[in-house]
């Protein structure tokens, strides 16, 4: 450190209590991470110590068994797997083409590092709620310059329905992008406030590792990652903002770019045309969105997080115009305008999600259907709400400020906590520690050999989407797909995107490989290129081969859009690594303290304090102590917060019966919204059924019909059930 030689007196004292400002002021950031951990830690604890992975349906049925595929592909010395051989029940696909790499590179990460693919689920889930709240914090801080505003947001973004029922009843990697939408909206700020190579970098590379983590994640958030840009840009008059998008775009251009014309060589067709997932057909009922937090029944296999809103969202919502009204007419402009921004695009995602929004998703249809389903706008509705919510707590007065956030913060998180308990939910799934190849393939076997994906649409288009289980055996024993008399298969070696054989044949004959045909594979007889063609119906790849003894060897290739997307990334790492070295170039040297490194003279940040007090560490640690409380006494001794069905009474049920049906289930209660209902009005009626030990699935069907004899019958049919409809 530079000595003060000569210093005078005043300005060796000013130094001096700048400098325990700053530590001050440093125990103070630590006391509050402390706080937002503790408070993140009730729902940090149930993504550890719940088996998430084997609850929440996708990361069971698809994400666990990729990530393990993934990783063997890894070990064979792909390092960036497109193509994987032990898909397709060993006849090749395309899957991690489609499926942005990072959520499988962090668990392959994990599982070097010696942790299994189901527990690294886990870790990744745990890790990015507190990834998440810490990036809600930092984005509201760095708006109002207020810690209880910055952490009723953290929490009540952590803490959303949508974000839970994400990572605990979904299991999507759409929850990992999730995580990073305040970090982006965090990077824009921040580099249009002071405009730098290093703030640049960090706001490109947060927007890629955004891209990187969901196919529609990123596309969902562009709207409002670019409607941010621009207004940044006009306020601070420079394009850093609008730059660092187009920035991570080309970065990750080696992901997304070969993805565009390789839709044509895949079966989409299978996802567009599935009635579960047009989002035109399917909106979110009124009374779901509104909902109260579910409350899991501990009786009962087959608990879910429902499809809402949240209360205290919806209120945040509903508070943010009149607010932001407020805040204009106090003189805090440009809060009040993110403000008002903010509250608007909440009430157009809650109006998309409600099916008064109809006619837009049929007008825009070619445009909202990869969205799939509604409820993913929930996501960008949580984060909408809980700004606005910090927003709210910012413009009370200082002293207030506290006030209301312990009493918001504990609302968010005891409303939750049912919803935490994902122990009581159906396991889709049980997997081995660590899964082995075999249990893969047996889980593939009884999904019919998609590839683990929903409608199988990443399946080649020259094949059918659902095989025969029984040519999992036939492709383990053989290469080649038929046996043909006078050819034999002399060497082989299979691996996911390079085969090599050595065969032999009598005559000249046509080979049947065990290989699914796809455009990227190439294939050489001694050396020389040869065509390769699908069989029809199997979708097979064929090559024809001379009489006598040759090597046949087949390369996955690179498609020209691979090629430009690895240039144009690699171009754009380059371009972003030039100015960032050079300032650390520049910023290199001895340190020594500087006054605008230092707290701000009058910062509006109130809750520093001149000194630490004992009592700013009692609520942190009221907040671990009521943590560990729950996670010692009332998860493993109490049904606090749960529900316990019983012979006298089932939870959920308006009604409790107990109805046998002949070789069936028990019917143990109903509940009906409405008995009188108009025509064109929905209709909600849940039925709860009790099944017998290894009962297959079965699905049930209720009518709506004349309880009475001349009664009213259907206009259209003449008919007495007037509507029916059946479920699993």
């Amino acid at each position: 450190m530079e000595e003060i030689i000569a210093a005078p007196k005043r300005e060796r004292a000013r130094i001096a209590s700048l400098r325990n400002g700053l530590r001050l002021a440093t125990w103070s950031r630590l006391l509050q991470a402390w706080l937002l951990a503790a408070l993140v830690g009730f729902i940090v604890h149930a993504a550890l110590a719940h088996p998430i992975e084997e609850v929440a349906h996708d990361a069971a049925v698809a994400h666990i068994y990729r990530a393990v595929v993934f990783s063997e592909v890894i070990s064979e010395g792909v390092w960036y797997p497109r193509w994987a051989q032990s898909l397709h029940l060993g006849l090749g696909g395309p899957l991690f083409t489609f499926q942005p790499p990072l959520p499988y590179y962090a668990l392959d990460f994990l599982y070097r590092l010696g942790i299994p693919h189901p527990f690294g689920w886990r870790v990744l889930m745990a890790g990015g709620f507190l990834v998440a709240a810490a990036g809600m914090y930092l984005l509201v801080h760095h708006l109002t310059g207020r810690r209880w505003p910055a952490t009723v947001a953290a929490i009540a973004y952590v803490y959303a329905p949508y974000v839970i029922r994400n990572a605990f009843d979904r299991g999507s990697n759409e929850a990992f992008s999730t995580f990073l939408y305040p970090w982006v909206l965090w990077g824009l700020f921040r580099v249009a406030a002071r405009p730098s190579a290093h703030r640049f970098l960090v706001a490109t590379l947060l927007w890629a590792a955004c891209i990187g983590s969901h196919v529609l994640g990123p596309l969902m958030l562009a709207p409002i990652a670019g409607l941010a840009a621009l207004a940044l840009t006009w306020r601070y008059r420079t394009p850093a903002p609008l730059l660092a998008l187009v920035a991570g775009g080309l970065l990750t251009a080696f992901v997304w770019l070969p993805i565009v014309p390789e839709m044509e060589y895949v079966h989409l067709d299978e996802w567009q045309s599935t009635a579960s997932v047009q989002p035109d057909a399917n909106p979110i009922p009124l009374d779901q969105l509104l909902a109260a937090p579910a409350v899991f029944d501990v009786m009962r296999g087959n608990n879910g997080i429902n499809e809402r809103v949240g209360w205290l969202h919806l209120f945040f919502g509903l508070l943010g115009l009149p607010l932001s009204v407020w805040a204009w007419w106090r003189g805090w402009r440009e809060l009040a305008l993110w403000s008002a921004a903010a509250t608007l695009f909440a009430f157009l995602l809650f109006w998309l999600l409600t099916e008064w929004s109809g006619v837009v998703w049929v007008l825009l249809k070619p445009l909202l259907q990869p969205l799939e389903f509604r409820m993913r706008l929930m996501g960008l509705l949580a984060l909408v709400t809980a700004f606005v919510g910090g927003v709210a707590v910012a413009l009370l007065p200082p002293r207030g400020q506290k006030v209301v956030g312990v009493v918001l913060v504990a609302l968010l998180v005891v409303t939750s906590i049912p919803s935490l308990y994902a122990n009581l939910q159906h396991r889709h799934a049980e997997f081995g520690k660590p899964i082995t190849a075999g249990e893969v393939r047996q889980a593939e076997i009884q999904l019919r050999g998609n590839a683990f994906t929903s409608f199988g649409e990443n399946t080649p288009r020259w094949s059918p989407t659902q095989l025969d289980p029984s040519i999992s055996e036939q492709t383990a024993a053989s290469p080649l797909a038929t046996t043909l008399p006078g050819v034999t298969v002399m060497t082989e070696s299979r691996k996911s995107g390079s085969w090599d054989l050595g065969v032999s044949a009598n005559a000249p004959t046509t080979l049947t490989l065990n290989l699914l045909y796809y455009p990227r594979w190439q294939a050489l007889v001694d050396g020389e290129q040869v065509p390769l063609s699908p069989q029809p119906e199997t979708g097979y790849a064929q090559l024809a081969v001379p009489a006598g003894s040759h090597t046949v060897a087949l390369r996955y290739g690179r498609t020209l859009a691979e090629w430009a997307g690895l240039l144009i990334s690699g171009v754009t790492l380059a371009i972003l690594l030039v100015p960032f070295v050079r300032s650390l170039g520049r910023a290199s040297g001895r340190y020594r303290v500087r006054e605008d490194a230092l707290p701000e003279r009058g910062s509006t940040d109130t809750d520093v304090s001149p000194t630490v007090s004992v009592a700013s560490w009692l609520l942190p640690a009221f907040v671990t102590a009521a943590l560990l409380f729950k996670v010692v006494y009332v998860d493993p001794q109490t049904s606090w917060f749960r529900c316990v069905s019983t012979q006298e009474r089932v939870c959920g049920a308006e009604v409790t019966v107990d109805i046998p049906f002949l070789s069936g289930p028990r019917l143990r209660g109903y509940s009906v919204q409405s008995y009188r209902v108009a025509a064109g009005e929905r209709l909600r009626v849940s039925v709860i059924w009790q099944a017998e030990p290894n009962m297959p699935p079965l699905h049930s069907f209720i009518h709506v019909r004349n309880s009475q004899s001349g009664w009213a019958v259907h206009p259209d049919t003449g008919d007495e059930v007037w509507t029916q409809q059946t479920h699993q």
